[in-house]
């Protein structure tokens, strides 16, 4: 098959992860990969150095970027074209607008509602692939019908989180001793980190509890912990490309978000490091939590309090970590992935 991913945009998260697992693994297995993106952006520099054939594109000028789309695929055969973010989904409805040929799929991994309906029920849209069950239903609520939207689960390099030893991370990052607490995400009011900080703070006599925080300007944080007279057991890291290798050093990785969650991929990073997962009901949180594979709590102050304390006492974190463990290996490494991604296009392709 002959696969056109657009990928617009100019920062590294989640979403463009995904399209470079897809990516590498497609080529992997034999199929010509093309990509539509930025030049400089995140997913250029990652896939440079692969073969990979690039159409640049400008996020902000989307007729623009449809008439190079279109132009690309006047000159080359493409079987599947394959929209990442929502404006990667104008792109490719622009560009596809009086062309036939092409199967457009639409990758949706947001549980925000649609603010434009001509995009979600235009008919030149052949399927749209969900990261999780709770973002299918926000489709549905949207009018999209039901028979085109399959879901599929984002994935991890399995190779990204192994062969780390926990007690060499432990002793590295001074987690020795401590019960750890820890969150992996960029500062945002929603992510909750907030939130936490303050449940935390509420935990009493617990001198051996840790809470830790991994991303972005979660530097922030320090101040506000240092007036809840918990400064001297909270540590944040700022943004580090090994977070994965500190995960496995947690007792915990807590997912406190307020909203916005679709599909954490920080918490599958946890699964494959047999690292402990306790998280807010919010999004697909409870859907990967569920079947005793994770904590799950409300998403205030008291709750989180609640939360840190039953996972700090609960005598059988092991066994549910490895329940977690075996669900990720067979559900959700980039292979299990690209074998449906292939099912689908396969599909499409034969009506």
């Amino acid at each position: 098959m002959v696969i056109l991913n657009i990928e617009p945009a100019t920062n590294f998260s989640g979403g463009v992860n995904q399209t470079i697992l897809n990516t590498l693994e497609l080529k992997k297995r034999g199929h010509k990969v093309y990509l539509a993106c930025v030049k400089g952006s995140p997913v250029h520099e990652k896939l440079k150095d692969f073969g990979v054939e690039f159409v640049f594109i400008d996020n902000e000028r989307f007729i623009q970027s449809a008439k190079c789309v279109s132009s690309f695929l006047e000159k080359h055969r493409v079987d599947i074209v394959h929209t990442h973010h929502s404006k990667g989904h104008t792109i490719g409805l622009l560009s596809l607008m009086f062309r036939k040929r092409e199967r457009l799929v639409v990758q949706r991994g947001v549980i925000f509602p649609a603010k434009n309906p001509f995009k979600y029920l235009n008919p030149r849209v052949n399927l749209f692939v969900a990261n999780s069950n709770v973002v299918k239903e926000r489709l549905v609520k949207s009018f999209v019908s039901r028979k085109k939207i399959v879901v599929v689960y984002s994935a991890i390099d399995e190779n990204r989180v192994s062969g780390y030893n926990r007690d060499e991370i432990r002793h590295k990052f001074g987690f020795e001793g401590r019960f750890v607490f820890g969150v992996v995400g960029n500062y945002s009011k929603w992510k909750g980190q907030d939130m936490l900080l303050e449940a935390f703070a509420g935990i009493k006599n617990r001198g051996n509890v840790m809470l830790v925080f991994v991303g972005k300007n979660t530097e922030l944080l320090e101040d506000r912990a240092r007036e809840l007279g918990v400064g001297d057991r909270v540590r944040a890291f700022g943004f580090r490309d090994d977070a994965p290798k500190i995960i496995k050093g947690f007792d915990c990785l807590v997912i406190p978000s307020k909203e916005g969650e679709s599909f954490p991929n920080v918490a599958v990073e946890a699964f494959f490091s047999k690292t402990v997962v306790a998280g807010t009901n919010v999004g697909g949180v409870p859907e990967l939590l569920d079947d005793g594979r994770g904590f799950v709590c409300e998403p205030n102050v008291d709750s989180l309090k609640g939360l840190m304390l039953t996972v700090y006492n609960y005598d059988k974190r092991e066994e549910m970590a490895e329940r977690a463990y075996r669900f990720a290996k067979e559900n959700l490494t980039i292979e299990k992935k690209v074998d449906k991604l292939e099912e689908i296009y396969s599909s499409l392709l034969s009506k």
